[in-house]
């Protein structure tokens, strides 16, 4: 009886410890699809800056692109400089001045050489930038 038992009691133990690893799971799994849901967001508002960025007629004429060299330009800044460190954005704000300096950087460099590949001067397309 008391193997019985035993066993009975390895059993509970067992089912309790699925069921939580379930529940973790779950509570991960969620966790993720939230994140990936707020990455997928806050891209979308990055790419209607953009849009509206490349609407601007004014800096368009500076640069001497078009509207949708613009738009191509800042969709591929968006895919190769913003996405793969969306994560690191995300976590700026707990980052010490050096960090975010260093991603700063980073950032600017893999924007600068976007640019380029579009045939755009980074200088030039920052001196032609609508001051914020």
């Amino acid at each position: 009886m008391k193997l019985l038992g035993l066993l009975a009691g390895s059993a509970l133990l067992a089912m309790s410890v699925t069921a939580q690893a379930e529940e973790t799971a779950a509570t991960d799994n969620a966790k993720a699809q939230q994140a990936a849901g707020m990455e997928a967001m806050m891209m979308q508002m990055m790419k209607q800056q953009m849009q509206k960025a490349c609407q601007d007629k004014e800096m368009l004429s500076c640069m001497e692109v078009t509207q949708a060299e613009c738009s191509e330009m800042m969709d591929g800044v968006l895919n190769k400089c913003m996405a793969p460190n969306f994560s690191k954005l995300m976590a700026a704000q707990g980052m010490s001045q050096e960090e975010r300096d260093a991603l700063n950087a980073e950032m600017e460099n893999c924007a600068n050489g976007v640019s380029q590949e579009h045939g755009i001067d980074p200088e030039k397309a920052k001196s032609c930038s609508p001051k914020q």
